[in-house]
């Protein structure tokens, strides 16, 4: 999401574009926490399972369409120059004053005042519980409901530059005697943070300030069948739907995180799995695609040039469609040790807007290409060996994951922790 903001004096003297950073989680627009070393297993007929997954994840940075990280506040750290002072000022003869004023002392139009500056980090806990449930040996059905715990810690200041200085001593010079004037200057350039944050209250918007909250995510049911079950490859089918059940992004405030995307979604999937001998170990591939279907949605109707001043009106959307893919090799010992390296592949399409301004339809449809690789490292133990032996009185598994993102574009940095419990009954 993207922010032209504006610090204003009572007679809206100061101008100041700023551009916030976009929060739309990896874990959110690729729900990786659905997606751990997905294999072609289904339950036996009669058995239940019931896991409780907890993903953790910080974002500190995120890519551009190129691949190339930075700061997730870098948007906001834009300069505020003497031009943006012309441009806010509504009345044309003081705007022609003051530039006769600057230029009288040469003083340069694109002469930096100062620059605002942010510090933003994220972190989001995802809860979900999944239950599992065999129809038949082949055919398995399960549900999730996530809860998510996210963070957003914001803090927001203005440095005035040495044109600030030079500014106010011109103003106190003895050609221009304008001590009164100079005061006010300093006062305005040091409630500067405070005056912008007043202008995003007037336009509808939130101010920027840390932000927190728990609410449910996108629920997903699905099913999922062996096609090939005791082969030398097995293969599995999965169908599913993911369910608008988490709130969106608040347009009105400018670095919330929303925990679900507003429409529903239908995916596909296919598992493959090919032991390696009598070893323990097998090979896993897979493939999704999710269909995103068309919805509308009340949102800002922002522009390249204009992002604060801007109406909300309901706008027809069909966000892009998702590709998930990953490969790996996984173990399981007679012991009940379980592990695995894997790799994932994510591509999102680009999002497409339905609106009569050509302006906020472009705006709104800029860098929404995703895609990401990260690798996945597993470990873990499985109660169900000992079980089978009479060593244990019911079968469980625990397993820890680690996903790192080894590149992507317009995402995210974000690294994951998952710790999975479960149970069989």
């Amino acid at each position: 999401m993207s922010l032209l903001s504006r610090w204003a004096s009572a007679r809206k003297m100061f101008v100041m574009p700023i551009a916030a950073p976009g929060l739309c989680l990896a874990v959110l627009v690729c729900p990786s926490w659905a997606l751990a070393f997905e294999n072609a297993k289904v339950m036996p007929k009669g058995v239940s399972r019931l896991n409780l997954r907890v993903v953790n994840t910080t974002i500190n940075d995120k890519t551009d369409g190129g691949g190339s990280a930075q700061d997730l506040a870098q948007p906001l750290a834009k300069q505020l120059q003497f031009k943006d002072v012309l441009k806010g000022e509504q009345d044309e003869l003081k705007r022609e004053l003051t530039a006769g004023f600057l230029l009288a002392n040469g003083i340069s139009e694109s002469a930096s005042l100062g620059s605002f500056e942010a510090d933003l980090a994220g972190r989001v806990t995802v809860y979900a519980p999944i239950f599992s449930f065999g129809i038949t040996d082949r055919l398995t059905i399960a549900a999730t409901l996530p809860v998510y715990d996210a963070s957003v810690n914001a803090n927001l200041g203005f440095r005035p530059g040495q044109g600030s200085t030079a500014f106010r001593d011109t103003l106190v010079a003895g050609y221009n005697n304008q001590a009164e004037g100079a005061r006010d200057f300093v006062s305005r350039i040091n409630d500067a943070t405070n005056r912008l944050g007043n202008k995003l209250v007037e336009n509808g918007y939130q101010r920027i300030e840390p932000w927190r909250e728990t609410a449910l995510g996108d629920a997903q049911v699905l099913a999922k069948y062996a096609v090939l079950k005791d082969a030398p490859v097995n293969v599995a089918l999965t169908g599913g739907a993911v369910v608008p059940t988490g709130r969106i992004d608040d347009p009105d405030n400018l670095i919330d995180i929303g925990f679900g995307d507003g429409q529903w979604d239908g995916f596909f999937q296919v598992s493959a799995d090919q032991p390696v001998a009598q070893s323990g170990f097998y090979f896993n591939q897979y493939a999704r695609y999710t269909v995103q279907f068309e919805d509308e949605q009340t949102l800002r109707l922002k522009t390249a040039e204009e992002t604060i001043e801007v109406a909300k009106s309901k706008v027809g959307r069909d966000l892009g469609d998702k590709l998930n893919g990953g490969a790996a090799l996984l173990f399981e010992g007679d012991t009940g040790l379980t592990s695995g390296v894997g790799y994932n592949f994510y591509q999102k399409s680009k999002d497409v807007f339905r609106t009569g301004d050509a302006a906020a339809k472009a705006e709104l449809e800029r860098n929404t290409f995703q895609r990401s690789h990260e690798a996945e490292l597993a470990i873990g133990y499985s109660g169900v060996p000992a079980f089978r032996r009479g060593q244990i009185p019911a079968p469980f598994e625990v397993g820890l994951t680690y996903k790192r993102q080894l590149a992507s574009e317009n995402m995210p940095v974000t690294h994951f922790f998952q710790l999975e419990t479960g149970v069989f009954f």
